[in-house]
């Protein structure tokens, strides 16, 4: 059969219209083409793709490959201590993956009137590795879609943890919306950015419900005035860990912890092993939750929670180095680090 009807075909049983100007391919290349469009037709049916036109498709195709070669060049690296994979964000160019998925907003001022005065009494000790998941005290990896909201979902994680370990309640499933929606006032933007600081501010005054009272929209909404202010789970204070990756490890020994770090290009495809890339130095754009720690491994590194669904990463979850100073893509370089106290 000729190869370029190979194409065709699969691209008729798969739904997919693409266009070919250039008609006389050779062989080798009908077929790294033909590999090329079943990658895609895979990769669309798994994640339920749809576009608008065809248009759309090819260009959607054109950042489906690059994003493929990229991720093939990493793997093909022997010496790096990670790996990736192809996922939902394939056919997203970086910056219209950063518009939807990150939230973590330079631009918002303010203190944290949470903050309490005074010294926590850490653990000082020679623990060299924690793991609150193994613990039990960790509530399940969410997903906070196509909604800048990663910062109330740092701060909820946090703080359901910090009721499992302090008060004994397992099963905390606290409202990422209700902070979304209604903690405005506080300096947050919703689903265009926030701080954890600021959403503590918000649980201070107001307490915070559990998701199945408000539960997530992955949008901003109104602010449910007849459930704002009547949250029964509270905090009295919060308090901000200083600037360096090596201040996380003490807080984190007693809690997880919410931080924030610079998301580059290749992370949104993390799946295993320590990620370590070279340079990211840039801002803090993305907001997660630590939840413990690797000392005395030949890459020491902290154990973190993402709101990006069990689906991506190691589910749900990922490997960062800690590097020196303000740490690996400067997860230890802002005053935005924060954990709750109950």
């Amino acid at each position: 059969m000729n190869t370029k009807f190979l194409i065709l075909s699969i691209i008729a049983l798969t739904g997919a219209t693409l266009f070919f100007v250039n008609q006389a391919s050779n062989t080798t290349n009908d077929l790294s083409r033909q590999f090329q469009v079943s990658q895609f037709a895979s990769f669309r049916n798994e994640f339920g793709k749809q576009y608008t036109s065809p248009q759309e498709l090819e260009y959607r195709f054109g950042v489906f490959l690059a994003n493929q070669d990229m991720i093939s060049t990493h793997n093909a690296d022997t010496t790096s201590s990670y790996t990736l994979e192809t996922n939902e964000f394939a056919d997203l160019t970086y910056a219209e993956f950063a518009a939807k998925f990150l939230g973590a907003n330079e631009e918002l001022q303010g203190n944290a009137r949470c903050e309490q005065s005074g010294n926590d009494s850490f653990a000082f000790d020679d623990e060299k590795e924690i793991d609150w998941v193994k613990a039990g005290v960790v509530h399940p990896v969410k997903n906070q879609a196509s909604c800048g909201s990663c910062w109330a979902f740092a701060s909820t994680a946090a703080l359901e943890s910090a009721y499992a370990i302090f008060k004994g309640e397992k099963d905390l499933d606290l409202s990422e919306q209700e902070l979304v929606d209604c903690s405005r006032s506080y300096g947050n933007q919703g689903c265009n950015g926030g701080l954890m600081h600021l959403a503590y501010d918000y649980i201070l005054d107001k307490g915070i419900n559990c998701n199945k009272k408000y539960p997530y929209t992955a949008r901003d909404g109104r602010c449910n005035a007849e459930l704002s202010g009547k949250g029964p789970h509270k905090i009295t204070g919060c308090r901000q860990i200083p600037i360096g990756v090596d201040n996380i490890i003490a807080p984190t020994r007693k809690q997880p912890t919410a931080v924030a770090f610079h998301v580059q290009d290749d992370f949104r495809f993390y799946k295993t092993g320590v990620y370590n890339p070279k340079g990211c130095t840039s801002h803090p754009n993305h907001a997660v939750t630590a939840v413990g720690f690797k000392l005395d491994h030949e890459i020491p590194h902290l154990y973190v929670k993402n709101s990006w669904g069990t689906a991506w990463g190691d589910k749900g979850f990922f490997r960062i180095s800690m590097g020196k100073g303000k740490g690996t893509c400067n997860i230890g370089g802002t005053a935005w680090n924060y954990y709750p106290v109950v």
